[in-house]
């Protein structure tokens, strides 16, 4: 409780088990079935986030899901927009709630997300801004400002050629704002070589300086978000080695 923060989880109900063909008779064997099975397996991941909250002596707030029928994401959005920061793991293939869990934080809560890997800490001494000059990377900065204040360093990454030079240009203003918070920041050209992977740039900034934390705005290129997500984002959100912060 070192940050004064109130911490509340969600645990998302298991994959529903696929039934074989029903009968009206029989399929509601088969809600019983599913509604008792997702009871335990909840109660399940409840009882060993409590043990773990409690050896570490946090308090939590702990929501889980009851029914198939309830919606999968419709209460997690809920409880994300009135909370300061939505905290998910990476997504894997193995998680397969992971990645619309993280596609609804960033697009539906109008709040930050931290999505983090198994065994990375988001409290981070060396922290990267991937800088566009846009709203949402500006909104990514405001939301992140007590981690950089942490850091021991921060560094400004602008891709080149990615979204012409309005990054570059503003890059400096960013550092001044910076500043203001006691945050003396670094300012990196990041070069982007030829390649359809526009993510890859700013994982080769991160691996070469060894960042720990990566702070960026969400981008979406449709309202129709089954393959819209931006390429920058997409690219990150599939494969990055460091936590990152985003915002939308």
């Amino acid at each position: 409780m070192a940050y004064r923060s109130t911490l509340t989880v969600y645990v998302f109900a298991p994959d529903l088990l696929q039934p074989f063909p029903l009968t009206l008779g029989s399929s509601s064997i088969w809600i019983e079935q599913e509604e008792d099975r997702i009871e335990q397996a909840s109660e399940e991941a409840a009882r060993s986030v409590r043990q773990l909250a409690a050896e570490k002596d946090v308090a939590v707030a702990l929501e889980h899901a009851h029914s198939p029928f309830e919606g999968r994401y419709q209460r997690f959005i809920a409880l994300a927009r009135v909370h300061d920061l939505t905290i998910l793991p990476a997504a894997e293939p193995s998680r397969s709630w992971a990645r619309p869990a993280i596609e609804h934080a960033i697009f539906d809560t109008g709040r930050p997300v931290l999505v983090t890997q198994k065994g990375r800490r988001p409290i981070a001494a060396k922290v990267a801004i991937a800088w566009d000059g846009s709203a949402r990377a500006a909104r990514a900065v405001r939301d992140s400002i007590d981690l950089l204040m942490m850091a021991d360093q921060v560094s400004i990454a602008t891709v080149l050629d990615t979204k012409g030079s309005e990054g570059l240009q503003s890059a400096d203003e960013l550092g001044n704002y910076l500043r203001l918070y006691g945050i003396e920041p670094k300012i990196a050209v990041v070069a982007n070589p030829p390649g359809d992977d526009e993510g890859e740039p700013i994982r080769s900034f991160l691996a070469s300086e060894q960042m720990e934390l990566l702070v960026m705005g969400a981008f979406v290129h449709s309202r129709l978000r089954q393959t819209v997500w931006g390429g920058m984002t997409r690219s990150i959100l599939e494969n990055c080695p460091v936590p990152v912060m985003m915002s939308y």
